[in-house]
């Protein structure tokens, strides 16, 4: 009887090992909230009227993200930060622009993986606009956190971050960089990206406290993949969006929803970090003071992870 007990109790420590638990309240290590809070302040704020592609609220975005690259040490890409694109909306021709940078590997390495979060939204005007802070200030902060701590570490693979124009209108900024990346002559090709992170909206969570990360499933790790990304802070994971919020039924097809899906259609492995849509979502209440910033930290935090997993965890399950 008691070595079944000490069995019972083996497998038992075995499977907390391997699985670790979530916390609704997950530690941080080195994610800062006051920068959080400060980036997702300017995004949001009247002068930048809703960060409208084509506006100069979004001119003002750009600036703003330009100068938060230059001071965080991300090398220009392809020479120059700005990558303007040209997409047909409302029968006429219109221009947006990717803002893009790179963390080189610390030894040479032909893989890249990428971190990508759009940072335009619906606009206005400084009376009334739509400030957007989870949709997608909160993604564009958690990009520049992953940023800032990547630069600080060892690499082995490259690494580029891409805050996307024109995501709202129909994801052309997305749409626009994979043109670029099928270039002969651009580096990274393709099919060097081991993986793209898409970071949008990730600041409002439900009464889960989950980050809920579309794509997961598709990967023969997902459970290595999953145990990674709860290990060091205890954030919670779940890999499905929820059907419905507030009682209404909301239709979102999440693969078709946000930039991953340009990514998706020439090959790019990736994975979407989000929270459920919420009552606030695409409205003039989307505002700072209903963000967890501690949640954004963290999250950041576990996404990071995913620039240091190995190789074979990344392998495609079909």
């Amino acid at each position: 009887m008691l070595r079944l007990l000490g069995l019972i109790i083996c497998i038992c420590i075995s499977g907390c090992a391997s699985s670790p638990s979530c916390n609704k309240a997950p530690q941080l290590s080195w994610a800062n909230t006051s920068t959080i809070t400060s980036d997702i302040k300017t995004l949001t704020s009247g002068e930048m009227a809703g960060r409208k592609t084509g506006s100069q609220g979004a001119a003002l975005a750009r600036s703003f993200l330009q100068q938060r690259f230059k001071q965080i040490g991300l090398q220009p890409w392809q020479g120059q930060y700005q990558h303007a694109f040209t997409y047909h909306s409302s029968f006429s021709n219109k221009v947006g622009i990717n803002i893009i940078g790179v963390v080189p590997a610390t030894t040479h390495s032909d893989n890249w993986r990428m971190v990508i979060a759009h940072y335009d939204h619906l606009g206005g005007n400084s009376k009334r606009y739509y400030p957007g802070a989870d949709d997608n200030a909160s993604g564009i902060a958690g990009l520049l956190q992953l940023a800032e701590h990547a630069i600080k570490q060892t690499n082995d693979v490259n690494l580029l971050f891409v805050a996307t124009d024109a995501e709202e209108p129909g994801l052309y900024g997305a749409y626009a960089l994979t043109e670029q990346l099928a270039l002969a002559v651009t580096t990274p090709q393709i099919q060097q990206i081991q993986l793209a992170i898409n970071l949008d909206m990730i600041g409002r969570p439900n009464r889960t406290k989950a980050i809920y990360i579309e794509g997961l499933r598709k990967f023969s790790s997902a459970k290595v993949i999953r145990n990674t990304l709860t290990q060091d802070n205890q954030l919670c994971v779940r890999t499905q969006q929820p059907k419905s919020f507030d009682g209404s039924v909301i239709a979102i097809d999440y693969l078709r929803a946000s930039d991953h899906y340009p990514l998706h259609k020439v090959g790019i492995p990736w994975l979407y970090f989000g929270v459920p849509t919420h009552r606030d979502y695409h409205q003039t209440t989307d505002t700072l003071d209903k963000l967890n910033i501690n949640f954004i930290a963290a999250v950041s935090e576990s996404a990071y992870q995913l620039l240091k997993i190995d190789t074979l965890s990344l392998q495609n399950s079909h």
